[in-house]
């Protein structure tokens, strides 16, 4: 009995090193049964199971070695699916019935036929409800999430190239049923979610086409309407509506709702892939969003080396080649993927540029030499068109400006030393000759008007101001400003000036006051604050009079209080900000009056009282309201602490710390 025993266990193991024969077989897609969690399910096969006898299955798949042995058709038993799965399938159809509707209603509006019923499975559901009932276009049902897109950024094979490749032949995850089946549905935008009405999302839409998105050189240009931009991405939609919310202050309920889906969909798809409007939606917030716009910014850099955006302007560049300089090239059909690809690489390096400079740190992205030196591609046409030109213009300033940064800033502050007086020189000139190239090449929009010369001359002034203020950085405030740096400091003075008179006579930038992007109103109150430590420390020095700047900045804070913005702009803070260091200022130097006539005068009086007695904590002026006839909420104590839009004291931009939740 023994030796039967042995030979039947040695005939098992023999069975399971052998190769199957063709007599068995199984159901497709059944050869491993796993619940949801990845933990094994007990299974037999048939045979097995009906003789009541264990089945011995080598890696969980048939043939078990009974079958084997005996040369029988081995079919494993399927468990009856567990609730999660019919509840994962129920999810399923509900979200193809809800795509559908959503599909009926657009024609139902199109033909201005009257609308179906709402669906009743899904009554009204917003907020996390929403998102639990439609969160399958932003996750995986599989679980896998990819970092990095299956090849290297750059042409030549990279490391991790085998590893990516090696890792999708052994996965089933991209010709997964549920994948493909994902990849055929439309994903759903916050108006197909409830989020938001159609009405209210098509107001928003058509002010972000038609009016902002001409400050960003027509980033969007391509999409008349808003089923084009839902077409495109949910991701963009939600840009749009957040920042068209975030300039309309009819709009400010819509803001905060905006503002969460867009949020949401952002850090929903941190480890997914994602497409190029996604990273045109990243872009276009950190534009208009200062709370959000470095790391907006920043996960809009990484995707862009995944998309490999870099390489279409060395494609734009060898098409023009083979065309001829003849030829409008930049034109042509078959380039405008690639060009539009460029212009959004032009753009996140202004952006990152930019946020460089507010925040002084080093830029997050690697400027490649080809692109920046060949930037002058997009303008070789024959007829550039001017969002091309602004564009241009804009990254090359900030290429002057990178290398202004590059040799002054300092982590420290200390003065600047005497042998960089030359470089003052050498960049002021590349200053002026950038405003005297561009200058006669700028047209009036027709949907912004003058803005954009405008702006041409405001980008100079500020970068005279930056220029200029690194020579006052360090200095005590009984330091005299060193002599070989005195003109330096009498031009940024002056362009500090310049930059709020513009404002005051310019007529294009006030009408744009609201709706340009957030580095404006930040290097205007660095403007404020620069001209004021100028009165209270060198006015002798420079022969400032100091009435009459108080005098100009008082009268553009009075503008800008009585311009209607949401609580949040950085107008309104901006407003506050400066408003409080300019009473703190006139009241240091007894300088009276230069409020009289504006929104704030009534406050002057009081905010000195309370802080000459000590009260400046608890006096009533600093209690939260409105200024009569004003818009812009205006509170003594509630005022913004971030350098943005308060404190420029040692004449430097200082390293900041946002409020990423709000």
């Amino acid at each position: 009995m023994s030796s039967s025993l042995k030979r039947k266990r040695s005939d098992v193991f023999d069975a399971e090193t052998r190769p199957p024969p063709p007599s068995w077989s199984q159901p497709d897609g059944e050869s491993l049964i796993r619940t949801d969690n990845s933990k094994k399910v007990a299974t037999a096969c048939k045979g097995c199971r009906k003789q009541k006898i264990k089945c011995e299955l080598r890696n969980d798949e048939p043939p078990c070695a009974r079958c084997h042995r005996k040369g029988l058709e081995c079919i494993l038993h399927i468990p009856n699916r567990t609730a999660t799965e019919d509840h994962k399938q129920i999810s399923l159809l509900g979200k193809d019935m809800l795509s559908v509707h959503d599909t009926l209603q657009r024609i139902c509006q199109h033909l201005g036929i009257r609308h179906p019923d709402p669906v009743v499975s899904y009554p009204n559901i917003t907020g996390s409800e929403t998102q639990a009932a439609q969160n399958d276009y932003e996750q995986d049902d599989d679980g896998v999430c990819e970092l990095s897109p299956p090849a290297s950024p750059s042409a030549a094979k990279a490391p991790i190239d085998s590893y990516l490749t090696s890792l999708q032949e052994t996965s089933p995850a991209g010709t997964s049923p549920q994948k493909a089946r994902r990849n055929t549905l439309a994903p759903a935008d916050m108006i197909t979610k409830g989020v938001i009405s159609l009405e209210s999302a098509n107001a928003l839409i058509e002010y972000y086409l038609h009016h902002l998105d001409r400050f960003l050189y027509s980033l969007a240009g391509q999409y008349k309407c808003l089923d084009d931009v839902r077409r495109a991405s949910p991701a963009l939609l939600a840009a749009m509506c957040t920042v068209a919310a975030f300039q309309k202050p009819e709009s400010s309920g819509l803001f905060d709702i905006c503002n969460r889906e867009y949020r949401h969909l952002i850090s929903t798809a941190m480890f997914e892939k994602r497409n190029k409007e996604f990273i045109r939606a990243l872009c276009i917030g950190s534009f208009w969003l200062p709370n959000s716009s470095r790391i907006l910014a920043s996960d809009a850099i990484r995707r862009s080396a995944d998309c490999r955006l870099p390489r279409s302007y060395h494609q734009l560049r060898n098409e023009q080649a083979k065309v001829g300089a003849m030829t409008n090239a930049i034109s042509d059909t078959t380039n405008n993927e690639a060009a539009d690809r460029v212009r959004l690489w032009y753009l996140l390096f202004v952006s990152d540029q930019q946020l460089s400079i507010l925040h002084n740190r080093d830029c997050i992205m690697h400027a490649d030499k080809d692109i920046i030196e060949g930037r002058d591609l997009l303008l070789s046409a024959s007829k550039p068109s001017n969002d091309d030109v602004r564009l241009i213009s804009q990254v090359s300033l900030l290429v002057i400006m990178g290398q202004i940064k590059a040799v002054f800033s300092s982590d420290e502050v200390t003065p600047v030393p005497k042998m960089l007086a030359v470089q003052l020189n050498h960049f002021s000139r590349e200053l002026d000759q950038w405003y005297d190239r561009f200058s006669p090449l700028f047209e009036a929009d027709p949907r912004i008007g003058g803005f954009p010369l405008a702006g041409l001359k405001l980008h100079h002034q500020f970068g005279r101001l930056y220029l200029g203020h690194h020579v006052l950085r360090g200095l005590q405030k009984t330091d005299p400003i060193p002599l070989h740096f005195q003109q330096a400091a009498l031009t940024a003075r002056e362009a500090a000036g310049t930059i709020f008179s513009m404002i005051l006579d310019n007529d294009a930038l006030r009408a744009n006051i609201v709706g340009m992007p957030h580095y404006f109103h930040i290097m205007i109150s660095f403007a404020g604050h620069f001209s004021l430590e100028v009165c209270m420390k060198f006015s002798e020095q420079l022969s400032v009079n100091v009435h009459d700047e108080f005098t100009r900045i008082s009268s553009v804070l009075a503008f800008f209080a009585h311009t209607d913005v949401v609580a949040q702009h950085p107008l309104a803070r901006v407003t506050t900000g400066l408003m409080r260091k300019l009473s703190d200022c006139s009241a240091a130097l007894g300088v009276e009056g230069v409020l009289t006539g504006s929104p704030f005068s009534r406050l002057e009086g009081q905010y000195a009282a309370a802080r000459d007695f000590g009260l400046a904590s608890t006096s009533e002026a600093q209690q939260p309201g409105l200024l009569p006839g004003t818009t812009t909420p205006f509170d003594w104590q509630a005022l913004p602490t971030d350098f943005l839009y308060t404190d420029f004291a040692d004449f430097d931009f200082a390293d900041t710390q946002f409020d990423f939740v709000t």
